[in-house]
């Protein structure tokens, strides 16, 4: 594949610039100055200066897509500046529960409308470790991200992370995230004879696959290290009962956890040295696939890759109709935008009672001075009687 790569904000900016470092073209989108300074690729846009000034939007979600809006123009007349006229696909990167990267869903309906690659969208969900506000962001926003893109990838930080906690772990979740797209964009960019398999994908079968919420899982095999051999154990291997277990461990890693009967369409691709390559190639991944998933379309294929160090088996699932995790983390950003709304209620009923109260003691005080004046006034009258 030859995609075009666009990253906005924080998380999306961080991810992007990982496969401009290995030479695809593509765009980094910040309406923060100092997160964008810290790359040296010069093909980068600061986002809406003359609202927020270079300080980012503060996760106000509101905001970013204000800024996406008045921006959008702009970006798409860079992306001509700098795209390949051989693009045949544009990948978006964000965070869906950031103030600039949850807005994208405005950036992307225009590229849908100025291009006719599609675009496909790959959204990092928040954590449960997050704000309130970046899970009520997400919560807000994920429907209208998920119905602006051809397809969209929701990655699950939480799932990548493990049992560790996330803060220091970025930069791995990233790296993890890349080689999963980077498998993906080998499809269809065969640069000779030695790269082509048995079966052949090429970028049209990803595009055929590819709607809706979809994922990526990756199963590997080491190989020996010295010139990527396979060791002498491992030379008995039974080539396809080793694809399918590979096949059965790429769906377990996937980027985002749900029921393998949900998938609608899939992909499977293997990996590795030519010698290696079994004849059947992927036709035992495709069919386990086929097998398992809901749907029925399914395609297959094998790309020799005569530097990998590692025999591989990737599973590209797509049309996914239901994710217990997206389901989760939907319904916790609308409890914490619920409990945020019942408080601010509460609030405003305990101010209306201060202002009650305050003009209970303000009667309290006009009350006492009245009777004070009317005893003042029947005091003077009971002294005029008496000096009558």
């Amino acid at each position: 594949m030859r995609p075009f790569i666009v990253g906005v904000g924080r998380a999306g900016t961080r991810i992007a610039n990982l496969f401009l470092l290995k030479g695809y073209k593509g765009i980094l989108l910040d309406s923060e100055r100092s997160d964008l300074v810290y790359f040296p690729y010069k093909y980068k846009i600061l986002l809406g200066e003359k609202f927020v000034d270079g300080n980012g939007t503060g996760k106000d979600l509101d905001l970013g897509r204000k800024i996406m809006d008045a921006e959008k123009y702009n970006i798409v007349d860079r992306m001509d500046q700098v795209k390949d006229t051989d693009m045949d696909s544009i990948f978006v990167f964000s965070g869906m529960g950031g103030g600039t990267g949850g807005a994208v869903d405005i950036l992307i309906e225009e590229l849908r409308k100025s291009y006719t690659e599609p675009v496909y969208y790959t959204g990092i969900m928040p954590s449960v470790e997050d704000y309130d506000n970046v899970l009520i962001n997400f919560s807000e926003n994920f429907k209208r991200l998920g119905a602006s893109a051809h397809a969209i990838f929701p990655i699950d930080t939480d799932l990548l992370r493990g049992d560790r906690r996330l803060r220091g772990m970025y930069n791995l979740i990233n790296k993890q995230i890349f080689s999963y797209f980077f498998n993906l964009f080998q499809i269809g960019d065969y640069r000779s004879r030695e790269e082509l398999g048995k079966n052949v994908l090429g970028t049209t079968d990803v595009i055929n696959t590819l709607a809706g919420v979809s994922t990526i899982g990756v199963g590997s095999y080491g190989l020996d290290e010295d010139e990527f051999r396979l060791s002498k154990h491992q030379e008995n291997v039974d080539k396809p009962e080793l694809v399918v277990s590979l096949t059965k461990k790429a769906v377990e890693e996937t980027l985002l956890h749900f029921d393998i009967k949900g998938a609608n369409r899939a992909m499977a691709v293997v990996y590795g040295p030519k010698r290696y390559l079994d004849f059947l190639g992927s036709i035992p991944a495709r069919l386990w696939v086929e097998k398992n998933i809901g749907g029925v379309e399914v395609r297959g294929g094998d790309i020799p890759s005569p530097g990998k160090k590692n025999f591989e088996v990737m599973v590209l699932l797509s049309g996914i109709k239901k994710s217990e995790r997206l389901r989760y983390l939907y319904q916790l950003g609308k409890i914490q935008k619920d409990k945020g709304a019942y408080s601010e209620k509460i609030s405003q009923v305990f101010d209306r009672l201060k202002m009650l109260n305050s003009k209970i003691d303000a009667a309290g005080d006009d009350s006492k001075s009245i009777y004070d004046d009317l005893k003042g006034i029947m005091d003077e009258g009971a002294n005029d009687k008496e000096s009558i």
